[in-house]
This record gives C-alpha cells, sequence and structure tokens, in this order.
C-alpha cells in the first residue's frame, strides 16, 4: 500500500511538473508574440518619424531661405545629397556635404535613386557650401532667399529618402 502512495505522489508530482512546464511555454508564446507585434509596430512609427521631416519638401513651393536651411540641415546626413537648380545656374550644383556624397537624379520610370552611382565623386566644383550660395557677389551660386524653388525627394530602394533636388521656377 505504502508503494501505490509513493507511486501515486510521484506520477502527481510528474504531472504537477509538466503542467507547469507546459503553461510557462504558452505564457512565454504569447509574450512573445505580443513583444514581436510591439516591436514591428515600434519600426513603422520610426520610420514614419523618419519620413516625416521630408513632407515638407515632397512636391511643395519653398522659399530660398527654406533651400539654404536644407541645405544646413543635411550637410551632416549620411549617404543624403541636395541638388539646387537656380535660375543663373541651369547645370545645377550639390550643397556641400560632410561624406562629398552627390547622388545622380533619378531618370528611369521608377525615379529611385542609384546608390551606387555618385554624381560628383571627382568633381568637387559641383559642391558648393552654404557660404558660397548666400554671396551676392558670386552670382553662379547665388539663393536669392525669396525666390520661390519647386522640391521633389527621391528614395532608394528601401524607402529612405537620399536626394533633394530643388528648382527654381
Amino acid at each position: 500500500m505504502e508503494n501505490i502512495s509513493t507511486g501515486l505522489k510521484w506520477v502527481i508530482g510528474v504531472i504537477v511538473t509538466i503542467l507547469i512546464i507546459a503553461a510557462a511555454v504558452s505564457i512565454y508564446l504569447v509574450i512573445n508574440g505580443y513583444f514581436n507585434r510591439a516591436q514591428e509596430q515600434t519600426l513603422a512609427q520610426t520610420k514614419l518619424i523618419n519620413q516625416a521631416e521630408f513632407s515638407s519638401y515632397d512636391n511643395k513651393d519653398v522659399s530660398g531661405q527654406d533651400v539654404i536651411n536644407a541645405s544646413t540641415r543635411y550637410s551632416g546626413r549620411p549617404q543624403f545629397s541636395v541638388y539646387i537648380d537656380t535660375g543663373e545656374n541651369r547645370t545645377g550644383f550639390y550643397a556641400k556635404n560632410n561624406y562629398t556624397i552627390c547622388y545622380s537624379i533619378p531618370t528611369g520610370s521608377d525615379l529611385l535613386v542609384d546608390l551606387s552611382t555618385k554624381a560628383c565623386s571627382y568633381d568637387t566644383k559641383r559642391q558648393v557650401d552654404v557660404s558660397t550660395m548666400q554671396d551676392q557677389t558670386n552670382s553662379v551660386y547665388y539663393i536669392n532667399t525669396t525666390a520661390v524653388f519647386v522640391s521633389k525627394t527621391y528614395k532608394d530602394k528601401n524607402g529612405e529618402v537620399r536626394l533633394i533636388e530643388f528648382s527654381q521656377k
């Protein structure tokens, strides 16, 4: 009789242990699902916030001061270019940045920036610093702060904005 009692205690202990392990695994799976969903939502919100900063430059009319501000603001951003086409300089130029990156304006039907082509890797004269853009004696690169520019943003294949183009009206 004692052996049966000991055996029952042992079996009940094993069953309770299995139930505790099963409960822990099911709780882990439920929590892991919530964690993954929260992580996906956080990434989506981060991407939205990152792209929202460019909404003011997406097919909008902006002033020359906005062009200068964008040139200054994005000069320290890696893998990013600001292209400017003024009334005096129709060949255009790039705002100088810390990385000497100048992406070409996309011409294909998809309008995606090709990160492998650099428009000014060897031609540093096409990169102009902000002080030159504000110098009225240098009419080729001067940006009138009251002038109106049409702005366009271009993205790469990952959906990241890599280039802003400003064309004077």
